[in-house]
């Protein structure tokens, strides 16, 4: 992990005034079912200000210590999200901003990879602990290309942007071990922000950021496979919930289960934001009492401090 990061994880634990644009909470944006494609349901109004370098058609780069800069789909998307966030709050009227959404998502329809069963964007930087080496892709990628090609679609009627949206989920439906983006956690399957063939990595709200994806385009096209994946994913993370759950905390994975991954005070909080959003997509109301429960640890001051303790050690051990 990124020294600068993860200090900046731990200060959160105690200060969350302070995260900087890679650790910043986005909350849940709506209160009601949708029943048209409209708002993200997390206001990513903060991503718009990225920090760091821009290529010259203002598509955000991104670098690892070890690593040169590069397009990174997840950056990529969350930046757009922060733009349609703010266009949004302008009423759609703001065509310099529309102007930015579309760049984000032409940079999408320009640069994806072609596979035997989908289209999907690469990740370019290796990571050893889950057996994973450059190039890869991502369901948390996925998903969110899903949300602003959508959207695309949604700004301009162009059926290029949903047609890729469409071909973006198929690899759902393919376990990793043959390439594609699923496994299984106690026979529950899990759409994998880290496909990892090691052992399942379930990343929670990497999960649930591609069910986003997925209700976005079935909520947009009536997409069979969507509607189908979407309802799969949430059944799963239904039966999940209480692996994630340490009875102060949440963990941020189950790679290692049972031990306590347990997630930064940023993570935690995107996950009860996560949770609160899907509570209004489906009406299942174990998604809110989760959401209540992760959002009350968070305001118990030994409860913060055991969790900072928990992930000070263990990222200890990942070093040795």
């Amino acid at each position: 992990m990124n020294l600068k990061h993860f200090i900046n994880k731990a200060l959160v634990f105690i200060n969350p005034e302070k995260a900087t644009y890679w650790h910043t909470i986005t909350r849940c944006a709506i209160n009601s079912k949708p029943d048209r494609l409209g708002r993200y349901y997390l206001n990513f109004e903060s991503k718009l200000y990225y920090p760091e370098k821009m290529d010259a058609n203002g598509i955000p780069l991104w670098k690892t210590d070890d690593e040169s800069y590069f397009h990174h789909p997840i950056v990529i998307c969350q930046y757009a999200l922060g733009i349609y966030e703010h266009l949004y709050q302008k009423n759609f009227i703001d065509a310099e901003l529309k102007e930015k959404f579309l760049t984000q998502a032409n940079w999408l329809k320009n640069n994806y990879q072609e596979t035997k069963f989908g289209k999907i964007w690469n990740i370019y930087y290796d990571i050893p602990l889950y057996g994973i080496k450059k190039p890869w892709y991502s369901a948390l990628a996925q998903g969110e290309a899903v949300s602003v090609l959508t959207r695309a679609y949604l700004l301009t009627e162009d059926y290029s942007y949903l047609n890729l949206a469409e071909d973006a989920i198929k690899p759902f439906y393919i376990d990793v071990d043959k390439g594609g983006l699923l496994n299984y956690f106690q026979s529950n399957p899990v759409y994998e922000e880290y496909p990892s063939r090691i052992k399942t990595v379930a990343v929670l709200n990497g999960f649930i950021f591609s069910l986003f994806g997925l209700y976005d385009l079935q909520l947009i096209s009536k997409n069979f496979d969507a509607k189908e994946l979407f309802q799969k994913g949430i059944n799963s993370i239904k039966n999940l919930l209480p692996f994630y759950d340490t009875g102060y905390w949440a963990r941020y994975y189950l790679f290692d289960y049972p031990k306590e991954y347990v997630a930064s005070f940023t993570y935690i909080s995107l996950m009860y934001e996560q949770l609160k959003a899907l509570y209004f997509l489906t009406d299942e109301k174990i998604f809110l009492d989760y959401s209540k429960r992760w959002e009350n640890y968070t305001k118990r001051k030994s409860n913060k401090m055991k969790a900072l303790l928990k992930k000070i050690f263990y990222a200890n051990t990942l070093k040795k």
